[in-house]
């Protein structure tokens, strides 16, 4: 039986005078994963927010106790707070876009970590910082350190904060949602590396997610989550094989099924042919080799009416990229018509219009929505 890391017991949180949280007891093993499973706002979240002492202003820890190694984190003193955050337990957040600060770069943001907590600079911080890259599966590694959050896709993001994460060996590292900007050629990727690293520097792991299927390669135990209660605590073989809460088995059984009728339509609704986005690496002025990223080349594709068309590949792929030019957001060279209307040589005036039909859905919600609007 092994030792607990993190014992929580009786605890409540609630914001604004609403329970969110309920009188919620679980328990962190060392040197194993436990899964929290559950849907959006059962209170996954709050709960490891809750271990770190992360909580907005406006959530209050009712009740309850949450220990360390023994050692009591409620109303433990900020240096003692401080000293363990990114330390000795780290935490992986869902939105990378709000994590990470837009005016560092990727070597500065690491470095900071490494600085703050292992007093690491100069060459063996950036060493470390490229191995914490290549760990993550970040091609290309060196070229990165001095990318800016926003010259880096989703999927890289994500990467770069799993590696801050990882940075100092924490004993717990929370991953909340760890895979939610990643694609599915990756995602179990990602998953596998943090189970291997789990298991070679016996470290625990708290997985926060509402997919089952991920959680099933990677937990020892789960706690499944409903509006703010634990209703089943079970190791992982257990709740696959036989879930003795109704809402587990909910959760098991909401798989994707079926297929929509076909549509007799052969009206193509978009058409793009040789679209080309290229962006320049410089190369000085008098440098005649000009460098290009081939962020997309030389793409052809058509969506009829009615129809799903799905584009599919690793972070940094162009997926993104491909989206964003069709949109006109990006400038790019080929052709680009919508229901017949040639677009890739209107300005952005007269795009407006069309705009109107062509919506999108983008990758980080906190990152497109404006904060000061209800």
């Amino acid at each position: 039986m092994s030792e607990n890391l993190i014992e929580i017991r009786d605890l409540s949180v609630s914001f604004n005078r609403h329970t969110v949280v309920k009188h919620l007891s679980l328990d962190i093993p060392a040197g194993e994963c436990l899964a929290l499973v559950g849907e959006s706002g059962s209170g996954k979240s709050v709960t490891a927010h809750s271990i770190l002492q992360l909580l907005p202003q406006a959530g209050t820890l009712s009740t309850g106790s949450i220990r360390y190694r023994g050692k009591e984190l409620l109303g433990a003193d900020g240096n003692v707070m401080r000293e363990l955050r990114g330390n000795q337990i780290a935490m992986i957040f869902q939105e990378p876009m709000t994590s990470l600060n837009p005016l560092h770069t990727v070597s500065r943001q690491i470095g900071e970590t490494l600085l703050l907590h292992k007093g690491m600079a100069g060459k063996a911080a950036q060493a470390r910082i490229i191995e914490l890259l290549e760990l993550v599966g970040i091609q290309h590694p060196k070229k990165r350190l001095k990318a800016y959050p926003h010259e880096l896709s989703g999927g890289q993001r994500q990467r770069v904060m799993i590696a801050m994460a990882l940075a100092c060996e924490p004993e717990l590292l929370i991953a909340d949602e760890p895979t939610t900007a990643l694609d599915v050629t990756v995602q179990r990727k990602i998953l596998l590396l943090l189970k291997q690293l789990q298991q070679r520097l016996n470290m625990s792991l708290l997985l926060i997610s509402h997919d089952l299927n991920l959680v099933h390669s990677i937990a020892q135990r789960v706690c499944v989550m409903r509006a703010g209660e634990i209703v089943e605590q079970s190791n992982c073989q257990s709740l696959f094989k036989n879930p003795q809460h109704a809402y587990s088995r909910l959760l098991l059984d909401a798989e994707p099924a079926g297929e929509p009728l076909p549509r007799d339509t052969r009206e193509k609704v978009l058409e793009v042919d040789n679209l080309r986005v290229w962006f320049s690496l410089g190369g000085g002025i008098f440098n005649r080799h000009h460098e290009y990223l081939k962020a997309v080349d030389d793409i052809s594709l058509s969506i009829e009416r009615g129809k799903t068309l799905g584009i599919v590949g690793e972070s940094g792929s162009g997926k993104s990229t491909l989206g964003q030019a069709i949109l006109r957001l990006l400038e790019s060279r080929g052709s680009i018509r919508f229901k017949g209307h040639a677009l890739d040589s209107l300005n952005q005036k007269q795009m407006r219009p069309w705009r109107k039909q062509m919506q999108v859905v983008f990758q980080d919600p906190y990152g497109s929505l404006s904060p000061r609007m209800s």
